[in-house]
């Protein structure tokens, strides 16, 4: 059944829309679209415009709508907020009006690809499509449109179970409804309504399905068949209505079938390419569809002979096939080719005798369906080949059968048995046939020719002297048979002379020439008779019996061509050959059988290169003669290949054998194939490596085994041991093994084991219609270990699988672009295909030239839409499209298209060439944004603002991963101040960029290297510490702190290295930074610490405030330890040992004075620590003027430390 056209529809938009988010996804076509969507017919939507504001109102770019599906879509280049509008004409409402869009590229509604939908706000149409003849049924999946007064199309539906369909919601205004449908026919297919002020009802009986289209088919062994006619009888007092051919009906009454009317209604013939047949538009009822056949010579057999169909309410395919079962052919049995004929003749058809010749020799065969017959002829003294032929409608006919062979007969008078041998003259053919005991009569078959006869005796017959005369009779078989052959049943004179050489007539003197009967088994017998050789060198034996007899002569130092000669003596007389001398013995050892050609080296008869001789070798001592005395040159062959250090030459005086040893064997490998074909194996050698693809040969033997199969076979000549690995290949056959691995022996060999070719599955099919490079693909769906195959198919739509494995079960796909495919069809070995629409557009600057990067926004019905964008070829595919109109747009920012959009009309699978111009009509500024020390600033927001002479327009863009930005659509003529946008906060990027701002004035081309140096908002506070020690000894004692007020643990604490150089007489100090801190506002402060023992030294602990407020903190810090030492005040703890026990000594004993002298000490030790107290405030407030950094160099730091990024920098002083 064919497919509908609906469904090819359907079925492209959904791969339409599959395709175009596959698309989206790979190619990022990112921005906003969506539907202006249109619930009134009157609504013109290319009217409607779509635009792109951002936040603050200003307008970026917008777009008309499509007028098909009001499809728009708007390209967005740069992240940020925006919102979309809807703008109509005047007067036109849309819900929403706006929709706010923050655009990311990932979580965003336009990045997800979503549509952003605007509703037009505005009756509803109902009714209802009914049947002919059954107004209360109503018709399913009608498609229904509602077309404005104008033509304009509104809408589309399709009617539900019942035939109920409904518009909504509708202007007030006049419509045509309109009811379609790829299949059916309408005797009323529309009907105008006018809507008012609410809801209109379409009368019953406004829409009336009329018929449905009857399919059906045709075919021959599976092919479509085209030779036929089919004739459509409607049932008996049945209410018809049709649009099927009622012209040239043929005058062919019903006959068989009393049920039907006797006249037909209609007439159709099939397609000639695929065998369908079409009745069109016939109502509900019941039928007859019978076949009929016109005037032709060959008579067909079709089945069935008719069909019965009953219509309800769908088209009808008929799921039985009419099928042409056969045909009648005919044939000619003849004597010779365009010869007399041979009447009576029985013909067989695989082994059923079927017809009888005529008088002129011809036969027919009835109902004959294509295929392949062996044909088989019998007629008296004649004989005849079985012909193997193949017929079909495209051959019907045979081929004329000719004899073989013809009667002929004779008799060999004799009460015994004999045979009669028959050679054909001028050929190797030789039939033997055996005359019966008693009458001694013989027949056979023969071909047309001229042939030899003779009796053949036997070893013993001819002992006894038994002989046929004539020896031999010439007969003629000329098409006809032969008859009255007849043989019916001597003391010889033997004669013979022998030959020697020039230079051999002195060892040829005194000899006798030796005569001995044999038996019938070739034993001497009797006794022997000499004779003597004359001077001229000839002999002769007197009144000899016939029968065998062995001649010899003795062999002696010389080489004879033959020293004894057997003969059969039948004739009164008879000659035994010459003895002839041939030369000298030559000695050669073989370690396999080889043949061995030789050739004297000295000059020719005729002065030329003297001609070359052979023999055959046998393993070990051969013995062999040479004509001539002198040097001879060798070569050796066979089934080996020798040694290279094998001689290539002999002479005649050498004493020394010759010695041939073989270095490789050859070996047979036989192939064993179903089919008679051309095989090759890839040969691999041991390893894996490839030396050579070969092809094997037919040897015209048939293997003896039952399933029987040609005979192919080819050499590899290996040395023993060495092995090879044969890799069959064929495009048909499977063979078994996949491969076969050979090992060379120490001997010419036969591989046993055979490699057998058997006939694979092989999968012929083709796309209907035929489509070209149509992607095929096989999987073994019950086998999943196994990798599918893929093809594509050819100009002709035809693809090929195999060979595969007949036992697996297959399962095969199509598929390609601008085309959908059905399931495949097993019984004719096809894909049905549809081929869906597509538009191609390409686009050129006003030069002429491709334009890369413009983005096609293509729409059309059933909601389908694209946004494609172009490549460096300027060209876009919209494919997979189903025939409809389609609304084209290009946009791309700064161009103008020539036509800006258009509406292009497809027809179903047409392809549609379009060409836009642009013209660029504005342009961009390029640049890049840096931070201070060079590298690539991104996501910062760069500004183009006009003044109030071009609108204070404002155009703006994002600077990439790499700082590069472009702003786009800078009108020429006109001024911009380009500049960094900058904010304040914890978010804000950039705090100023240098130089703030940059003038551009906008010419006919893009302007470009305004670059910008940005800097960022303060984040973190990085704090430097110098530290002194008064000796370099004392910085290993030194352990510095950062703490957070409020916080008794450290931000961090770490301990002063020692000075690399500890001999050094320089001490410009060690300079210590911290890790960055929070650019917080927050106060921290900076202790120092040491290890030195207070007992021992006297140092001051110094410790800097500073608030977090400024990119940098800079402070120094004193370490400067005195030793503690004795004076005159007893301040000091380090007296002596001695002058401790005189104190004590003297205290003990005079306890009035030591008391005394204590009061006086304690008063100046007070005064000691008073003065010591105001040294150490005086030291603080030392240390925090040392500490005050000026701001100018505060600000030259921080330079130099942003610069520097995370490099940290040392300042000596």
């Amino acid at each position: 059944m064919k497919t509908p056209k609906l469904l090819w529809f359907s079925v492209a938009a959904v791969l339409g829309l599959t395709l175009l988010v596959e698309f989206c996804a790979a190619n990022e076509v990112l921005g906003c679209g969506g539907f202006v969507k249109n619930v009134n017919s009157e609504l013109d939507s290319s009217k409607v415009e779509v635009g792109l504001y951002t936040p603050q109102g200003s307008l970026k770019i917008k777009t008309e709508c499509s007028p098909s599906n009001g499809y728009f879509f708007i390209p967005v280049y740069d992240k940020g907020d925006y919102v979309l509008k809807v703008i109509p004409p005047p007067g036109w409402s849309f819900e929403p009006e706006q929709v706010a869009i923050k655009f990311d590229g990932q979580t965003d509604l336009c990045s997800q690809g979503r549509d952003v939908n605007f509703l037009f706000k505005g009756f509803g149409i109902t009714g209802r499509v009914e049947f002919y003849g059954a107004s209360d049924t109503g018709a399913r999946g009608v498609k229904v449109e509602l077309v404005a007064e104008d033509g304009n199309k509104i809408g589309q539906t399709t009617t539900t179970a019942n035939g109920v369909f409904s518009f909504t919601p509708i202007k007030p205004g006049r419509y045509v409804v309109k009811a379609q449908h790829q299949k059916w026919h309408f005797a009323q297919p529309e009907y105008k309504v006018t809507v008012a002020t609410g809801n209109t009802e379409i009368p019953a009986g406004s829409l009336v399905v009329s018929g449905f289209d009857v399919e059906g088919a045709v075919f021959s062994d599976g092919q479509p068949f085209a030779n036929v006619g089919f004739l459509l009888y409607p049932a008996k007092g049945q209410k018809t209505l049709v649009k099927c051919s009622t012209a040239s009906i043929p005058a062919i009454a019903n006959t068989g079938n009393q049920a039907y009317e006797s006249s037909a209604l209609c007439y159709t013939t099939p397609n000639k390419n695929s065998g369908a047949y079409l009745f069109a538009g016939v109502s509900r009822g019941k039928y007859l569809v019978r076949p009929h056949f016109g005037d032709s010579k060959i008579k067909f057999h079709i089945r069935p002979e008719a069909l019965e169909i009953e219509i309800g309410s769908e088209a009808v395919r008929l799921r039985d096939n009419f099928e042409v079962t056969g045909f009648s052919v005919s044939g000619r049995v003849l004597r010779s080719p365009n010869g007399a004929s041979v009447t009576n003749a029985r013909v067989k058809i695989n082994g059923r005798e079927v017809a009888v010749t005529g008088k002129d020799g011809s036969y027919t065969l009835h109902n004959v369906q294509s295929g392949t017959y062996t044909i088989q002829v019998l007629a008296d003294d004649l004989q005849f080949k079985d012909h193997i032929v193949k017929v079909s409608l495209a051959n019907p006919s045979l081929p004329d059968v000719l004899v073989s062979g013809f009667k002929v007969c004779g008799q060999v008078v004799s009460k015994k048995a004999h045979r009669v041998a028959i050679a054909k003259k001028a050929s190797t053919m030789m039939v033997e046939v055996t005359s019966s005991e008693g009458t001694g009569e013989w027949c056979t078959f023969l071909e047309n020719g001229q042939y030899t006869v003779q009796v053949l005796t036997g070893d013993e017959e001819r002992a006894s002297g038994i002989q046929f005369f004539p020896l031999t009779q010439s007969i003629e078989v000329n098409y006809a048979p032969v008859e009255g052959i007849v043989f019916s049943q001597l003391r010889a004179t033997v004669t013979g002379e022998v030959r020697c050489l020039v230079d051999g007539k002195r060892e040829c003197g005194d000899l006798a020439v030796t005569l001995q009967a044999l038996d019938g088994n070739g034993n001497a017998v009797g006794q022997s008779v000499k004779a003597s050789v004359g001077e001229s060198g000839k002999y002769s034996f007197q009144n000899v019996l016939p029968g065998s007899y062995e001649v010899s002569v003795p062999s002696g130092k010389l080489c004879w061509q033959s020293n004894t000669v057997k003969i059969n003596i039948k004739s009164s007389k008879e000659a035994v050959p010459d003895f002839v001398q041939t030369g000298y013995i030559v000695s050669v050892i073989a370690s396999h059988g080889a043949s061995m050609s030789y050739r004297w080296k000295g000059s020719g008869e005729e002065g030329g290169a003297s001609k070359e001789e052979g023999i055959v070798l046998t393993a070990g001592m051969n013995m062999f003669c040479v004509k001539r005395a002198g040097q001879y040159s060798m070569r050796f062959g066979g089934c080996h290949q020798f040694e290279k250090s094998t001689p290539t030459g002999f002479s005649t005086s050498d004493s020394a054998p010759i010695t041939v040893n073989a270095r490789s064997h050859r070996n047979v490998v036989k192939l064993i194939a179903e089919e008679q074909e051309t095989y090759r194996v890839k040969v691999l050698k041991e390893g894996g490596s490839v030396s050579e693809i070969v092809e094997f040969e037919l040897t015209g033997a048939r293997d003896d085994s039952p399933s029987g199969g040609h005979i192919y076979w080819k050499e590899f000549f290996l040395e023993q041991g060495e092995r090879i690995t044969l890799v069959p290949q064929s495009d048909i056959m499977l063979f078994s093994p996949e491969q076969l691995e050979v090992t060379g022996g120490n001997d010419c060999a036969d591989v046993g084991r055979k490699l057998r070719a058997t006939k694979g599955l092989l999968i012929n099919g083709r796309t209907n219609p035929p489509i070209k490079e149509a992607t095929i693909t096989l999987t073994f769906p019950q086998n999943m270990e196994l990798t599918p195959q893929i093809t594509t198919t050819d100009g002709r739509g035809e693809f090929r699988f195999g060979p595969i494995d007949p036992t697996l079960a297959v399962e095969l796909s199509a598929e390609k672009e601008s085309y959908v495919f059905s399931t495949y069809d097993r019984a004719t070995n096809t894909f049905a295909g549809h081929k869906l629409c597509e538009i191609i557009v390409t686009v050129k600057d006003d030069a002429g030239n491709r334009l890369p990067g413009v983005l096609l926004s293509l729409s059309g019905a059933e909601s389908y839409r694209k946004n494609l964008v172009t490549g460096e070829d300027g060209t876009i595919k919209f494919h997979s499209l189903s025939p409809s109109e389609y609304y084209l747009r290009a946009m791309m920012k700064e161009y103008e298209f020539r036509p800006n959009s258009k509406l292009i009309e497809v027809q179903e699978g047409a392809t549609v060439q379009e060409e836009l111009v642009g013209t660029r009509t504005q342009f961009s500024i390029f640049g890049s944004i840096t931070s201070l020390n060079g590298e690539p600033f991104p996501n910062v927001i760069v500004e183009a603002a006009t003044n109030e002479k071009c609108g204070n327009v404002l155009e703006e863009a994002t600077s990439e991963f790499n700082g590069q930005y472009r702003i786009r659509g800078l009108t020429p003529g006109c001024q911009y101040q380009v500049r960094v946008r900058t904010g304040t906060g914890p978010t804000a990027t950039v705090d100023r960029s240098i130089p703030r701002e940059r003038v551009v004035d906008i010419g006919k081309a893009d302007t470009r290297d305004v670059n910008l140096i940005a800097i960022s908002p303060l984040a973190f506070v990085d704090v430097t510490v110098r530290v002194v020690a008064s000796e370099l000894d004392y910085y290993k004692t030194l352990k510095i702190a950062l703490y957070r007020k409020g916080s008794e643990s450290p931000v961090h604490t770490q301990r002063i290295e020692s000075p690399l150089n500890m001999k050094s007489k320089v001490n410009p100090g060690i300079m210590v930074f911290f890790p960055r801190i929070p650019f917080d506002g927050k106060s921290y402060h900076i202790e120092l610490t040491s290890t030195l023992s207070d007992k021992s030294y006297r140092y001051n602990l110094a410790s800097v405030p500073f608030v977090a407020n400024t990119s940098s903190v800079y402070a120094e810090m004193q370490f400067a330890p005195v030793m503690r030492t004795g004076d005159g005040d007893l301040n000091q703890s380090s007296l002596s040992a001695i002058v401790m026990i005189a104190i004590i000594g003297f205290v003990f004993f005079k306890q009035e004075l030591a008391f005394e002298l204590l009061e006086m000490a304690g008063s100046k030790l007070g005064t000691v620590v008073s003065s010591a107290m105001g040294n150490r405030v005086k030291a603080k407030e030392l240390k925090n003027d040392t500490g005050y950094i000026d701001d100018r160099d505060i600000d030259a730091l921080a330079s130099k430390i942003e610069g520097g990024k995370k490099k940290k920098t040392k300042k000596v002083s």
